[in-house]
């Protein structure tokens, strides 16, 4: 084998390899970046739970619903957010809900939820009983 032959085949050898590294390094930064977005996936859903449990929480009350929505506002207010999720609240337009956006880095969508204070017993119903006959 001449001198030629082998650097022509080192060369050739060393390019393969070269791309071959490069793909690899490729697919494994894609398999992070997807698992990085399946744990932000994964954490709004938990963030949406624990704001429903929260919610859920809340000690009953006869009342105004909009008071009861400024207070569930407090609530969703006041809960964590994983690095990597935004959280947008709005009352509703007649003010007897709140609406939760929740958007993940790298999803189109937020995922959303409305929580009326109703739902959750915190307006509209009379603590003492109904007041009528059994």
């Amino acid at each position: 084998m001449s001198l030629i032959e082998l650097l022509t085949g080192s060369v050739v050898f060393v390019s393969a390899a070269g791309s071959s590294l490069q793909l690899w390094a490729l697919a494994g930064a894609a398999a992070v970046a997807e698992q990085r977005q399946h744990q932000r996936q994964e954490q709004a859903e938990v963030t949406l739970a624990r704001a429903e449990a929260t919610l859920r929480a809340l000690a009953p009350a006869a009342g105004d619903c909009t008071t009861a929505t400024a207070q569930l506002l407090q609530a969703l207010a006041a809960q964590p957010l994983a690095p990597g999720l935004a959280r947008q609240l709005e009352v509703s337009a007649g003010g007897e809900a709140v609406l939760l956006r929740l958007a993940v880095a790298g999803e189109a969508e937020p995922r959303q939820r409305l929580y009326a204070p109703a739902a959750f017993g915190r307006c509209g119903i009379p603590l003492g009983g109904g007041g009528g006959t059994p």
